[in-house]
């Protein structure tokens, strides 16, 4: 009976700790959504998952639009990922994506009505210090230039909104940010978890 008590009492505080656990994760994403229907964000997403296909490649002399290196899940979530943004009424009016082949495919897939700007500086960050600064610094002045009444996506890597922002995003959570406030080198507008 004691043994019974216990597992209960466990299993009710289970579920109320994961109830107020989620309930943030839920008011937060819907207010980044409501953010991004008014527009002017930009949103920052890591390409798809390409594990067991061809290697996500940075080679310029790759044609990424002829090869597919997304794994079956990865497409997926890109299909997935578009189709909540067209259900949540989002424009888009720039989507921006790394030279890495599983960014751009991604891009691709989720956003198929907008063409697709290769950015360099979206790419994974470059080792030597002084680079790496230089490449966050562009990628901070494209998102402090963009101005409208949609949306910029910005497809990169993990590493690289975890430079920008100090957030180590999940694999299916975009980071909408904007233009810096006072005394930020960005504005972490939202999160948004897609699963």
């Amino acid at each position: 009976m004691l043994k019974q008590l216990r597992f209960w009492t466990f299993s009710t505080l289970t579920l109320i700790l994961s109830v107020f656990i989620s309930i943030p994760t839920a008011f937060a994403t819907d207010a980044a959504w409501a953010r991004l229907t008014r527009g002017g964000y930009t949103v920052l997403l890591q390409g798809g998952d390409s594990s067991g296909t061809l290697s996500p490649t940075t080679d310029t002399t790759v044609d990424c639009t002829q090869v597919r290196t997304l794994s079956d899940r990865g497409h997926q979530l890109a299909q997935k990922l578009g189709a909540r943004f067209a259900a949540k009424a989002i424009r888009i009016d720039k989507v921006m994506a790394s030279p890495v082949c599983n960014a751009q495919e991604t891009a691709r897939l989720a956003f198929s009505g907008v063409s697709v700007e290769i950015v360099s500086a979206l790419g994974p960050l470059a080792d030597d210090e002084a680079a790496k600064q230089s490449q966050i610094d562009q990628i901070r002045a494209m998102i402090a230039e963009f101005k409208s009444s949609g949306n910029l996506v910005m497809m990169t890597d993990r590493a690289n909104i975890t430079a920008l922002t100090g957030i180590i995003p999940r694999p299916t959570e975009a980071v909408v940010v904007s233009s810096p406030e006072a005394g930020e080198t960005v504005h972490i507008a939202g999160r948004i978890i897609f699963d």
